[in-house]
């Protein structure tokens, strides 16, 4: 298998370390191992990985504190933290610390997965440098319209496009919360909206064979294969702003959890969106609940 990132993955269980570390390996992944957190810091500042699992609860220095201290010293080395029941506290404070995702236990495979994948996203370099105009030019607004067909696998390209691209005045930091804030918006449109499957739907795929058969089931049927998702992005003084509209038929987006209850966070029911909206300045939908728009500053 070609070979990926090198991760460190830092668990003072010596069975965590054993059972995550060998999906991390089967995933193509390079392996470090830390045995609690000052020992993971300690290797990453020696080992330079690329992207960092470390759990929450550990001897000596917390999993909150080595992420915070990562992300302090090298912000481009994207952060996921391993919590249980009961730390939905700790997983605001971790992703409002710039902590790119965070996995609840016990770990399943398809959340180990889709972390992977954002952290993946979120450690692409920047490119695409624009030209200088003179100092004696504004530009008040840049605009893009795209069209996505309902493609999965291109939506972190996708996201890597527009924070490279269309978001240049943010900072880093802020370039990956609206990173996130994108992928969770748009897997939403084209999972929820183009194709209508349900939370439940989801939530059964999920705990049986995945994603994938339903997807590419849904994908395939005549009521659902034309439909496309839109999105406008705008890049206006001190602000990006990105507006994404599905075909479907809108959802209640008034009955989704209330986003100021951190238990809600570690719901399955709506939490890439209070995830998105902990990402970004603003979240709002249109009235039918098939648009949605996001805004960030800088």
């Amino acid at each position: 298998m070609k070979q990926k990132a090198r991760i460190l993955l830092i668990d003072d269980e010596e069975l965590v370390r054993e059972e995550l570390g060998g999906l991390l390996e089967d995933e193509g992944y390079e392996l470090i191992t830390g045995s609690d957190g000052e020992e993971g810091l300690k290797l990453f500042r020696a080992q330079k990985p690329d992207m960092v699992i470390t759990d929450v609860r550990m001897p000596r220095r917390d999993g909150l504190s080595v992420a915070m201290t990562i992300r302090q010293e090298d912000p481009s080395v994207p952060v996921t933290v391993i919590t249980g029941h009961g730390n939905e506290s700790m997983a605001i404070d971790a992703l409002r610390a710039g902590v790119t995702d965070f996995i609840k236990k016990p770990v399943r495979l398809d959340d180990l997965v889709a972390a992977l994948a954002r952290m993946e996203a979120a450690r692409r370099p920047a490119g695409l440098e624009l030209g200088q105009l003179p100092d004696s030019v504004e530009v008040v607004e840049r605009a893009w319209t795209y069209r996505l067909e309902n493609d999965l696998a291109a939506v972190p390209t996708f996201v890597d496009h527009v924070t490279r691209s269309c978001a240049r005045g943010l900072d880093r930091v802020a370039a990956l919360e609206l990173g996130l804030a994108l992928r969770e918006m748009l897997i939403n449109a084209i999972e929820h909206g183009n194709l209508a499957v349900t939370y439940d739907e989801k939530s059964k795929a999920m705990d049986s064979h995945g994603m994938g058969p339903l997807i590419a089931h849904r994908s395939g049927l005549h009521k659902y294969m034309a439909r496309r998702v839109d999105v406008t992005v705008r890049r206006l003084p001190r602000r990006v702003v990105v507006q994404i509209a599905d075909e479907g038929e809108g959802f209640d987006w008034r009955s989704l959890p209330d986003p100021n209850d951190p238990m809600n966070l570690l719901s399955s029911h709506g939490r890439g969106i209070l995830l998105a909206r902990m990402s970004v300045d603003s979240l709002t939908f249109n009235e039918k609940g098939n648009e949605v728009t996001l805004e960030k500053l800088y």
